[in-house]
């Protein structure tokens, strides 16, 4: 899948997705910027995301499959006078080691059922107690609207299926909203976005 991925970001001489920052990461600043910090993001693409958080002193990594979208973020990354660290690794995977974060970003990742599984494994072992997880993506009603995004049932968002994925955190906030999206060549059009946040209640 990486492949088909790097094609796409080599072929778009604009961000894929834009520069504008998703809303649930302009929300989660309503909550201390210190309890953010430090932040991981999974699927971060050519990183407009991180980078916005980036940019109230939270202290970032952000790792992708995409070795094209990486190089892309890093060098935006450099123009903006941010400092991310960034890796191209499989979330389903990718171990931090002994590094621990408080707050964690899933944006449109839309991967199947048992992968996202081990992505939530994986977010589980990374975060401490008390660590917020954020999730924004294409709900399953998402289908209705026949235009761009996945195809697939399975890989868009059901918030019961992942509360039920997530037993080690608290559900804070569940939303779906039909809303026109705006983000560069790959978002664009009526959408029904889910956006759900998280806690983390066990160590």
């Amino acid at each position: 899948m990486n492949e088909k991925w790097n094609k796409k970001y080599a072929q778009s001489p604009l961000p894929l997705f834009g520069n504008k920052p998703s809303f649930i990461c302009q929300q989660s600043l309503a909550i201390d910027t210190q309890a953010l910090s430090p932040c991981l993001f999974i699927g971060d693409g050519e990183g407009r995301n991180s980078r916005y958080m980036a940019t109230s002193d939270i202290k970032v990594t952000a790792i992708d499959f995409s070795e094209i979208a990486t190089s892309k973020a890093r060098d935006a990354d450099y123009k903006s006078g941010l400092k991310i660290t960034r890796m191209v690794a499989d979330a389903s995977k990718w171990s931090a080691g002994d590094q621990k974060f408080k707050c964690c970003f899933m944006i449109f990742v839309h991967v199947a059922t048992y992968e996202r599984q081990a992505i939530f494994s994986n977010i589980s072992n990374m975060l401490h107690k008390g660590g917020h997880f954020f999730m924004e993506g294409f709900s399953q009603a998402h289908l209705k609207h026949r235009s761009f995004g996945p195809s697939d049932m399975g890989v868009l968002y059901d918030a019961k299926t992942i509360i039920h994925q997530l037993p080690s955190f608290k559900l804070i906030t569940s939303t779906v909203t039909d809303e026109i999206l705006d983000d560069a060549p790959g978002h664009v059009g009526l959408a029904s976005i889910s956006r759900l946040h998280f806690t983390k209640t066990t160590r």
